[in-house]
């Protein structure tokens, strides 16, 4: 069955495309929760929120005004279905049955405090991201904070990509940045509408990289990359395999690239739904709540989001 319907209407004086969901998807905290880094908030006001998101050689802009709908922008997109079909339905998991999910976790535990952080954080979906995206970006983002995590990946994307907006003959900077026509210097200052870096390109000019600063990163990137474009690491192989011990086993051969780095690859770029990643908000989530232990395989097929519900409490909830 379908886990969402979706009307065309005109919203804010826009063409839309207006999704409504069988749970109170939250777009704010699935976007939020650190599990992809190229968002950008372009409008926050009397509860309606809207980003700007480049996925793959499309911006989408995406606003919400309640739980549970989304709004989609068609902007420019003269072929806005199509769009819809092979880039926002399966990069925001339409298909996906999340109230289901939330019971099952729910249903295997005793522990009330997971229980209350499932319900609170019950809106948070898993994106499915690009593989080689997600890859490079959790590198990026070890021994790293978010601000400066998005700011290096938008000077590489401004380093290496295309520009999408100016590409598609843009004449307002849809991310509202630029009062001014939108155009090549201004842009790349800037970095939100560029395609990103590919594998291809990294390694046939790796010190594009070096302005950004990735620091010691920038070995464990390159490496990705040389593996990646020689087809020594077939991302495509892994993620058809949909096995998690091979996506991890295979990704930890990068270097640089340990458990949390591969997990979070695993949950976020691979579709594996058990994937545990363990960071320092979930060694204190463990340690002050479940005595110290906990076996997240007892949480079953969707770990890795009873995971996300534990470090969206933990960080924003539980005081």
């Amino acid at each position: 069955r379908k886990f969402f319907s979706k009307e065309k209407k005109d919203i804010r004086g826009r063409a839309a495309t207006v999704v409504k969901l069988d749970f109170p998807y939250s777009l704010t905290d699935t976007l939020e929760c650190g599990q992809c880094f190229r968002h950008e908030l372009i409008a926050s006001e009397d509860g309606y929120v809207e980003y700007l998101i480049p996925i793959g050689t499309k911006t989408v802009c995406v606003g919400q005004q309640k739980a549970g709908e989304l709004i989609f922008y068609h902007g420019a997109d003269d072929n806005f279905d199509k769009t819809f079909e092979e880039v926002i339905r399966p990069y925001f998991t339409l298909d996906t049955d999340y109230g289901k999910i939330c019971d099952d976790i729910i249903s295997r535990t005793d522990s009330e405090w997971l229980k209350r952080a499932a319900r609170a954080a019950e809106g948070i979906a898993i994106l499915k991201q690009d593989e080689w995206e997600t890859l490079f970006s959790f590198i990026i983002s070890q021994n790293n904070n978010i601000p400066r995590i998005r700011k290096i990946i938008r000077e590489m994307c401004a380093a290496y990509g295309v520009n999408i907006s100016l590409q598609n003959g843009v004449n307002n900077c849809p991310a509202g940045k630029i009062d001014s026509i939108p155009c090549e210097e201004k842009c790349r200052n800037c970095g939100i509408c560029y395609t990103f870096p590919k594998a291809e390109d990294v390694v046939r000019e790796p010190e594009k990289m070096l302005p950004s600063r990735p620091g010691f990163r920038y070995r464990y990137l390159l490496d990705a990359a040389e593996k990646v474009a020689s087809g020594e690491l077939d991302l495509r192989e892994i993620f058809n395999t949909h096995s998690y011990e091979h996506t991890v086993s295979r990704l930890k051969t990068v270097v640089g690239v340990g458990d949390k780095v591969a997990a979070c690859c695993a949950l976020f770029g691979f579709a594996n739904l058990e994937a545990f990643p363990i960071d320092v908000w979930m060694k204190r989530a463990i340690d002050e709540y479940f005595g110290g232990k906990l076996d997240h395989k007892a949480l079953g097929e969707y770990a890795g989001i009873a995971q996300q519900y534990i470090f969206h409490y933990i960080r924003n909830l539980s005081r």
